[in-house]
């Protein structure tokens, strides 16, 4: 016989232990399941209500407590905010988040968080497993979420941590159809086949009757199972995760520019890639080291045989390029030789840095019965599964919600039980005859009804006294009511109802506390769930440095905004001699804090959030469309777009409102003119007439003193001739008095 693998000899034991010390806790588990489920009532009270004639009544009160909790916790999806350590890493933080959010929906993670907080609540604690699935998206590599039972999941006892990082180590296993692994590791084909059959896991039967309700609660406490075909048998699936320090090798490689942390396996294979040397004629030499600029420089080698040079195509006025050295007519100093080589020639020449390092890794190794299937490290810190453990005592048996309310569940069944009883027994008929009058059991066929009664006397020893059902006091009415009211309180649903709409009653205020914006907190629940989705985003966030190196573009879909594209690890290109000058986004790098939105996944009071959002949009900080997104109208489209013709309208009326404004300002303006106008010509030709006026009095008083002249000249003349002869001082006297010029 073969020997087993020392390994998976390991991990048996290991399971052993852990099983041993899961004993209890698991029964407990397997038990408050089947509760939750309505197997509420145990073998011999079930028997002992039968002999009583009553029947065991079930008021599932805990059912519907967790599925409103649940319904309460996870309203909404949680929201992620991934900062960098560093300030060059805030806006790929901001990436990050996105890429949560696309991880969140592909992986369907509202159900993921639906399941696992129905085992915090049930089991008392809840898993939720990261997982690479390497052929997702095409073989590019997809991150993915899972809920994983917690039935299967056996932590090292001696774990203290409530995510149970400090645990040695962890080991999910199941029992699993062999025709599901070969579907599930085909490539392991070989070892499955040859795999024997195990038995390290054991059941957890419980103290529950579930034959009245013939259903099968959990694959707890099943038997072995076989498919239809004979060849298919039931193999128990060991995986194993175990923490180890790693010796690591951190490699930053200044020319693409980018950082690497490799094991020393990965670090031999890297010295191995190809890199090339580009010389270029009066430059200083060029190492190409990035695998898409690689493989194109490494087209160039081979087309042009490591050499070439540039030429001017006087035809097209294209720079060409040609084999060879250059020569007369190519651009001077264009020659360039491409030289190979590898990463180690960089290592050696210490143009690459390396710093040794120890790393904390987690050891995966897969066991199908008693053989190895998978053995790999995996290149993150911390354990791929985030537990959310419910009333944590520093172990990793955390006791559930239903254990603390199954005394309160079965006195409401008891109650339930006694109030239907004393109903049957008073509405039913009981019969007296005497004794021997009649044959009783021909009288009980013919009165065979459920409650009835008969009772034979013997009327010599005197008439029987009937005795009636006591009425049941109105206090067992509300005393049932309390103990729902109990249960609902004690699993948290009052504190998540008050958490975010109306007051807190004075009893419950114990489970409200403000946080720092004076807003009411919800304690406890919502302080667990979110504790857990933030190391679930540190989690995802090494996946995702592990998973996404290439570049990769991915379209997140959100609510009321459409599709956003995010891409991840773009290469930046010099334009001239296409060198790679970085990356955008590259989230291959950097370390990042994660934290969930507080209280993103509860329900909000939507009319103060929408008294919220007016405010914002009455101070224009928001748009109406974002305003819209926080009512409940239904044609938010039809309301957008005839707002979006109102406002079309509105500014067409307030262009024609300027436009009439304008022509009115025109038409004063023409009318000033106009009146200008007419004033000018009115003013021109008063100015005309003025001026003719003036000639015509300038003509007549022209004429007047030519005419006096003329007439003066006359008498001078007829003077001349009286006196012509006589030459004396009278005359010139006279002539003087009388401004007579001689001519």
């Amino acid at each position: 016989m073969p020997e087993t693998n020392n390994e998976v000899k390991l991990t048996e034991d290991l399971l052993r232990d852990y099983s041993g010390a899961k004993t209890e806790w698991a029964k407990q588990a397997a038990e408050d399941s089947e509760f939750r489920a309505g197997v509420q009532w145990t073998k011999t009270q079930v028997e002992t209500l039968k002999s009583r004639n009553q029947a065991p009544v079930v008021v599932n009160v805990i059912h519907s407590a967790v599925e409103q909790a649940k319904a309460l916790l996870t309203t909404n999806k949680p929201r992620f905010q991934a900062t960098g350590r560093e300030d060059s890493d805030v806006k790929t933080g901001r990436v990050l988040s996105d890429l949560m959010e696309y991880i969140w929906d592909t992986s369907n993670g509202n159900t993921v968080l639906k399941q696992t907080i129905d085992d915090y609540y049930v089991k008392g604690m809840g898993c939720i497993m990261a997982y690479p699935d390497m052929n997702g998206d095409f073989g590019k590599g997809e991150v993915c979420l899972k809920s994983v039972d917690p039935m299967d999941v056996y932590i090292d006892p001696s774990s203290r941590d409530p995510f149970c990082q400090d645990a040695n180590h962890i080991i999910i296993a199941k029992k699993t159809m062999q025709s599901q692994l070969l579907l599930k590791y085909p490539d392991y084909e070989e070892q499955i086949k040859k795999a024997d059959q195990t038995s390290v896991l054991s059941n957890y039967p419980t103290s529950r009757d579930n034959s009245e309700y013939n259903q099968q609660v959990g694959p707890y406490n099943k038997g072995t199972t076989m498919n239809a075909r004979d060849e298919d048998r039931e193999l128990e699936v060991m995986e194993r995760f175990t923490k180890v320090k790693m010796p690591m090798i951190r490699v930053y490689d200044p020319y693409e520019p980018r950082e690497r942390v490799l094991s020393e396996e990965q670090f031999q294979e890297y010295l191995q890639n190809p890199a090339f040397v580009v010389h270029k004629r009066g430059l200083e030499p060029i190492y190409v080291t990035a695998k898409q600029e690689v493989e194109k420089t490494k087209q160039m080698y081979d087309q042009f045989n490591g050499e070439f040079h540039e030429f001017m195509d006087p035809a097209t006025q294209q720079i060409v390029q040609l084999p060879g050295e250059e020569r007369a007519g190519s651009i001077p100093n264009s020659t360039t030789r491409l030289i190979p080589i590898t990463i180690k020639d960089l290592v050696e020449d210490k143009m690459i840095q390396l710093t040794q390092i120890k790393c904390d890794r987690v050891r995966c190794i897969i066991s199908v019965g008693d053989q190895l299937i998978v053995d790999y490290m995996k290149p993150i810190s911390v354990y791929p599964l985030v537990t959310l453990m419910n009333h944590h005592d520093r172990n990793p048996f955390p006791q559930s919600d239903v254990r603390l309310v199954k005394g309160l569940q079965e006195y409401v069944n008891k109650i339930r039980s006694l109030i239907i009883a004393h109903a049957s027994s008073s509405t039913n008929v009981k019969l007296l005859i005497p004794r021997g009058s009649m044959d009783k059991k021909n009288l009980e066929e013919e009165w065979g009804r459920a409650g009835t009664a008969v009772i034979e006397f013997d009327p010599e020893l005197g008439q029987p006294i009937v005795a009636g059902p006591v009425p049941l006091p109105n206090e067992l009415y509300n005393n049932e009511r309390e103990a729902k009211s109990d249960i609902e309180r004690i699993l948290g649903i009052y504190a998540l109802m008050q958490g975010d709409q109306g007051s807190a009653p004075t009893t419950y205020k114990g489970t409200i506390a403000l946080d720092e914006f004076g807003q009411r907190r919800i304690r406890s629940k919502k302080d667990d769930i979110e504790a857990m989705l933030n190391q679930l985003g540190l989690l995802v966030i090494e996946m995702i440095q592990w998973i996404y190196t290439d570049e990769k573009t991915f379209r997140i879909i959100q609510p009321n905004r459409g599709p956003k594209d995010v891409k991840v690890n773009e290469l930046v290109f010099d334009d001239l001699t296409n060198a790679i000058l970085g990356r955008i986004n590259d989230i291959t790098v950097g370390r990042y804090d994660v934290q969930v939105v507080s209280g993103s996944t509860l329900p909000s009071n939507r009319w103060a959030r929408f008294e919220y959002y007016k405010e914002l949009y009455s101070l224009g900080v928001i748009d109406q469309v974002e305003l819209l997104k926080q009512t409940d109208v239904a044609d938010m489209e039809g309301v957008l777009e005839r707002a979006g013709q109102m406002q079309k309208m509105q500014s067409q009326m307030e262009n024609a409102e300027k436009e009439i404004k304008k022509l009115k300002g025109d038409l004063q303006t023409a009318q000033r003119e106009s009146l200008h106008d007419r004033k000018r010509v009115e003013l021109k030709d008063f100015e005309v007439k003025l001026a003719k006026l003036e000639a015509d009095m300038k003509a007549a008083s022209q004429l007047y003193k030519h005419r006096t002249n003329d007439h003066l000249k006359q008498i001078k003349d007829e003077v001349d001739v009286i006196v012509k002869e006589v030459d004396s001082p009278q005359r010139v006297m006279n002539e003087e008095l009388l401004g007579i010029d001689d001519e």
